[in-house]
């Protein structure tokens, strides 16, 4: 049900799917008496999602050759830490109670699940500068399981506590120390397998039919419309208006299958879904599926110190102090979110001022010859460490119709949501849309003697013996992220 925009509104808006005729055409255009204005106002015209093609368009297009799925490959981390398995000492497992493991040179072993190490090298768990393990000998392969043999570098008049070698405690890789006098032997170096990523297409399809008889059909008065540059233009044939809306839906649809899409394969490779030929739905994972394997936080209390830690997190280490500046994608409600913690956050500050900075200037109104106006809105955050936090708004988080969940502080709860899409650098994004080189989209028409759409008229090989004409667009898409490590999603708690 339309609500009516107070007493002034004449009519409420229609909606309806296939096809159109000139009925449907006086119900929603023609019944007007007189028109104000040249143009008739589409509301919820600027639905939200249609940037996210716009975005990656901008960006190198990865093409494959056929619409099979398509792999990539992430080089794992050659330094890292890997849990312990268990330790053993004098013929028993080390338990969180035993003490003086490995005293006064005594050697013991400890077992991991992986071969990172090697004969020579020392090793060293969460206490790194007290305890170090020095490596005896290469390690003895037990099931699918590695057991080296250890010492305690030093001393190690006390030996170490069995607290500090107990099952999942971690352990990383510090150097490999030899003699000074004819050593014989030093440490290797260790290689990561890299990780294998997949994905696969997913295929869209959009039609619409229409009869021969609105070929040139007018409507009374102009359509506002949107072109897929978001800019309004004029129309005013009921076609130009079936032209726009198709391909602003196929858009859209787009936009969301690259967005939004879940992979419908089971774990054993099987699909479920039927299409109406007989054969699968083959659907792929969207850039929101994607980055779950990765950094996702929900929060019911939003602080700066609650996102500073987290960007944290994914720069130490990793980036440059000159690199890390992170845009966090959300919504009105969230730009809002983010202001108030700034405020909160700055209120001990000197409190701002006409000269630092202004916070309101003159303008023009005519309720006073001496208007002002005043106000401002925190946009960006330098924290510590370079970290360097930039909001943008983007319309998708506050779309209404596909985000149902409301907030209790007002709007609905997508709009409290924080993306950051690391894009990458334009030669290497990290976030590409694929497609099928030479197959990137697909349009066709079935028509009767005259195709409204084309404008052809008097078509003697008709595909149909209906006045009518149909028009098809198809495509197969996907979207890779090829490294969700460094995309960060930060969700409000009521959408856990």
């Amino acid at each position: 049900m339309s609500a009516k925009l107070g007493l002034y509104q004449m009519t409420s808006a229609k909606s309806h799917a296939g096809l159109t005729t000139k009925n449907h055409l006086a119900a929603m255009f023609a019944t007007q008496p007189q028109l104000l204005t040249s143009a008739i106002t589409k509301m919820l015209g600027g639905s939200g999602v249609r940037n996210i093609d716009t975005m990656l368009n901008e960006l190198p297009t990865r093409y494959v050759d056929t619409d099979d799925e398509f792999t990539w490959k992430l080089v794992g981390a050659s330094e890292r830490n890997i849990p312990l398995v268990e330790a053993r000492w004098r013929g028993s497992v080390v338990v969180d109670t035993t003490d003086n493991v490995g005293r006064d040179g005594d050697e013991f072993e400890v077992v991991f699940g992986e071969k990172l190490f090697s004969d020579v090298n020392v090793i060293v768990g969460e206490k790194n500068e007290i305890y170090q393990l020095r490596i005896l000998g290469e390690p003895i392969s037990e099931g699918t399981n590695y057991v080296y043999r250890v010492s305690l570098m030093g001393p190690s008049v006390n030996g170490m506590p069995g607290s500090e070698l107990v099952a999942n405690k971690r352990f990383s890789k510090e150097f490999s120390p030899v003699e000074d006098t004819m050593s014989i032997k030093g440490g290797d170096i260790s290689f990561s397998s890299p990780i294998e990523m997949r994905n696969e297409f997913t295929t869209l399809r959009l039609e619409h039919k229409v009869p021969g008889n609105m070929l040139g059909q007018r409507v009374a008065g102009k359509i506002a419309a949107l072109d897929s540059n978001g800019n309004v233009k004029q129309v005013d044939t009921w076609m130009q208006e079936v032209d726009w809306r198709f391909e602003m839906e196929f858009s859209r649809e787009k936009s969301r299958a690259l967005m939004f899409s879940r992979s419908n394969r089971d774990e054993n490779g099987q699909y479920y879904d039927i299409g109406k030929s007989g054969f699968v739905i083959k659907q792929g994972a969207g850039i929101r599926e994607q980055m779950e394997v990765s950094n996702i936080y929900y929060y019911n209390a939003f602080s700066l110190t609650l996102i500073e830690s987290i960007l944290y997190d994914l720069s130490e280490g990793r980036l440059d102090m000159s690199d890390r500046k992170f845009v966090l994608k959300t919504g009105e409600r969230g730009a809002a979110q983010f202001h108030k913690a700034v405020m909160a956050e700055a209120s001990g500050w000197t409190n701002l001022t006409t000269s630092n900075p202004a916070t309101y200037s003159k303008t023009g109104s005519k309720l006073h010859s001496n208007a002002f106006k005043a106000g401002f809105q925190f946009t960006e955050w330098l924290a510590p460490n370079g970290l360097h936090l930039v909001v943008e708004v983007d319309s998708m988080y506050d779309d209404k119709v596909r985000n149902k969940i409301l907030h209790p502080d007002g709007g609905v709860a997508e709009s409290y949501r924080y993306d950051i899409l690391y894009i990458g650098s334009s030669e290497e994004p990290n976030i590409q849309k694929v497609m099928v080189k030479g197959k990137e989209e697909y349009r066709g028409y079935t028509s009767g003697f005259r195709n409204p759409f084309t404008g052809e008229v008097d078509i003697t090989s008709m595909g149909t013996m209906e006045d009518s004409a149909t028009m098809t667009k198809y495509t197969n898409l996907a979207a890779a992220v090829l490294d969700a490590s460094r995309t960060v999603s930060l969700i409000p708690g009521i959408l856990a």
